[in-house]
């Protein structure tokens, strides 16, 4: 396949990669299977434009096309990303697509030859070993360019002028680089064959540098100069021997494309990382603002429940600073945990609601209830505490109110629902500016699984009613921040 003469003199033209290989399998892996009537008639019309045997013309190009298929069907099983995200799926286009199915198109074209008698036998192995490597090397080459582009990889949406300058003048020096080093004559010293590693620095900048997209196109202008002058018999890998000359070209091809394309697959993965944990960083640093935030309201409410106590009941404001140094302690211990378990978390709020009995006495009732399986599920700690904070707040109307809270367990999720006794005219609605509650909203956006959510609603005359429910959690023990 493709346009090499096979046999002859040291000057025989032939094609050290065929870039249709590359194009076939991108567009099997972006089309699917409508794709294959597109790969197989160019293949057959050219071979029977070229007046070769029936048998070769039909049985060749249905070989390549059901290989191409294979590659891309191999790739998708193994989970391929087309947009070459991870030095894995550079590996997996250059075997399971490129080298796996190319070999054995290769060796199906080489049959088909023997079998139309346009080749002795003799000739099988070597001829397929040739189909094979310049198959395997335009597909490793033309491929990852075409999905890259596809995917809309190659050139970024936004980009800056001095960038787009930077990248031209960096791939101009590996075109000039790889020109430098094919554009003389064949020689036999070792320092002719070590022009052959001058573009290696140029191709590693890139693609340290510049990611995927650019080094894609490096190794493209390298193969493709190495490829136009060793076919007119220039550059370091021309011997007299034509296989030689292939084997020599193929095994450089495959150097410059396996390490570039790694290289910058790498480089890309540190940086997708790095960006990674710049944004944990960020969500850490918000959590611990929010933690900062709702840990000095809950004191200064405490506080404000003890000081209530003082001139009335001294003995009651005395138990109350003790009750309130031991959940302080309790609290400062536990925010130390990214996730508690509810158990833990509903002790504080028992703890805090005992300390507002002392400030209201009589005048506030309550009561906490909870589901035995509601034990174990783990959130952040101190995320109910604002909520019944506020549920004191606006459900003791002059001196007197009621608070419940319910937890249970609904398909998984924990439901906790406060509800207390609330003026007529109150307004959850105007309540998400107070510091507390915004913090709650917050956190529950940053810390708990997509889905959870708090909502406020008025279920009878006369009371209010927060619904928290947090989406089932993913993480089955406590972990540090």
């Amino acid at each position: 396949m493709g346009s090499a003469k096979l046999f002859g003199n040291a000057d025989a033209v032939f094609s050290p990669i065929w870039p249709a290989g590359g194009v076939a399998l991108a567009s099997a892996l972006l089309l699917g299977p409508q794709v294959l009537p597109g790969i197989f008639l160019p293949l057959f019309f050219s071979s029977l434009g070229a007046g070769n045997p029936w048998i070769f013309t039909i049985l060749a190009p249905a070989g390549m096309t059901a290989a191409v298929w294979a590659g891309a069907a191999l790739l998708a099983r193994a989970r391929f990303d087309i947009r070459l995200s991870s030095t894995r799926d550079v590996l997996l286009l250059a075997g399971l697509g490129a080298a796996v199915p190319m070999g054995v198109a290769g060796l199906w074209s080489a049959g088909c030859l023997v079998i139309s008698g346009m080749m002795p036998p003799v000739g099988l192995w070597s001829v397929a070993s040739i189909y094979w490597a310049t198959n395997t090397a335009g597909t490793v080459v033309v491929a990852p360019v075409v999905l890259l582009m596809a995917s809309g990889r190659f050139w970024p949406k936004a980009a800056r002028f001095h960038d787009v300058a930077a990248s031209l003048v960096q791939l101009g020096c590996v075109f000039l680089a790889a020109w430098l080093a094919f554009q003389g004559k064949p020689s036999a010293t070792a320092s002719m064959q070590a022009l052959a590693y001058l573009p290696f620095p140029f191709l590693v900048w890139v693609a340290l540098s510049r990611g995927l997209p650019a080094a894609a196109l490096s190794v493209l202008l390298v193969v493709f100069t190495a490829a136009a002058f060793t076919s007119r018999a220039c550059g370091p890998f021309v011997s007299s021997s034509m296989v030689g000359t292939i084997w020599q070209i193929e095994a450089f091809i495959a150097i410059v494309a396996t390490t570039g394309l790694l290289i910058a697959a790498g480089a890309e993965s540190q940086w997708r990382e790095k960006a990674l944990q710049a944004v944990a960083a960020q969500k850490t640093a918000e959590l611990e603002r929010l933690k900062a935030q709702v840990n000095p309201h809950f004191l200064f409410n405490c506080l404000n429940a003890i000081h209530g106590l003082i001139c009335s009941d001294r003995d009651a404001a005395q138990d109350g600073v003790t009750s309130l140094a031991q959940l302080l302690r309790k609290t400062l211990d536990l925010s130390k945990e990214a996730l508690i378990p509810f158990s833990e978390e509903l002790d504080i709020i028992r703890e805090t609601l005992r300390l507002e009995k002392m400030r209201y006495e009589e005048g506030l009732e309550w009561s906490v209830s909870a589901d035995a399986d509601t034990g174990g599920f783990l959130l952040p700690p101190m995320l109910l505490q604002p909520l019944v904070e506020n549920a004191v707040k606006h459900g003791v109307d002059d001196g007197f109110g009621r608070l419940e809270l319910n937890a249970s367990m609904e398909a998984g999720d924990l439901v906790v629902c406060v509800r207390n006794t609330a003026p007529p005219n109150s307004d959850p609605a105007a309540w998400k500016d107070n510091v507390g509650l915004a913090s709650v909203r917050a956190r529950i956006a940053d810390a708990c699984p997509a889905g959870s959510r708090l909502e406020f609603s008025k279920p009878a005359e006369g009371m209010v009613q927060a619904l928290l429910r947090i989406k089932q959690a993913q993480k089955k023990s406590r972990e540090k921040p």
